[in-house]
């Protein structure tokens, strides 16, 4: 079982006596923190060979594939929107675990709606910023380098929200159903990890791809 899916099921109360006499980090928490550094090397990977490619470019974006006209992506007005949604998710997410850890369960519930709609605004914005590249401005994937790197780590980067969309949507669900406890939420805790991940690679794609 990957350590996302494991998020999503984490938290059964089949054996609870074990789960309070555990001492240390559960093989679940390992296990998802394992995950993310594996997701860091992958995406710290992209983010070299844009560093490598902007380095050896005369100058950058490289012209040599875009569209006439085009110079960059623009900073302004639809990626700061994502940024926005993205960051204001990350703090939501948090008081829904926080809410959790009291055992406020309808404080949870409410802000994992919050969040999950957030979520789904990011990824409705960022289909509009394509929709509007590839179709109105003429650039993709293909247009040179530039167009590789931007689209190959936006991309991955809103599969990966995607993801914790579809996770965030199962806990809410089994929140509604009782199924976590201030005491036994790995499930919620794992996916709340992860969302900071999403949240926190979004933040070095804004800063990397669109302002420097």
């Amino acid at each position: 079982m990957s350590a996302s899916a494991s998020a999503f099921a984490g938290g059964s109360t089949a054996h609870p006596e074990l789960a309070t006499e555990q001492e240390g980090p559960s093989n679940e928490s390992l296990g998802m923190i394992l995950f993310i550094v594996s997701e860091v090397v992958m995406f710290g990977a992209f983010f070299a060979q844009y560093f490598y490619e902007r380095i050896l470019a005369e100058t950058w974006p490289n012209p040599i594939g875009l569209p006439p006209g085009f110079e960059r992506v623009p900073a302004f007005p639809l990626p700061a929107i994502m940024t926005v949604l993205l960051v204001a998710s990350g703090f939501t997410a948090h008081w829904a675990q926080t809410a959790m850890h009291r055992g406020d369960r309808e404080r949870v519930e409410g802000w994992l709606i919050v969040t999950l709609l957030l979520g789904v605004g990011f990824v409705g914005v960022q289909a509009f910023e394509y929709v509007n590249f590839i179709f109105v401005d003429g650039f993709n994937i293909t247009s040179g380098i530039y167009g590789t790197i931007f689209f190959s780590l936006t991309g991955l980067h809103g599969f990966h929200v995607l993801v914790g969309v579809t996770l965030l949507i199962g806990i809410m669900i089994r929140t509604f159903l009782g199924h976590f406890s201030a005491r036994n939420c790995f499930g919620i805790d794992g996916t709340i990890l992860y969302w900071h991940f999403v949240d926190a690679v979004w933040i070095a794609l804004y800063l990397t791809l669109y302002l420097l």
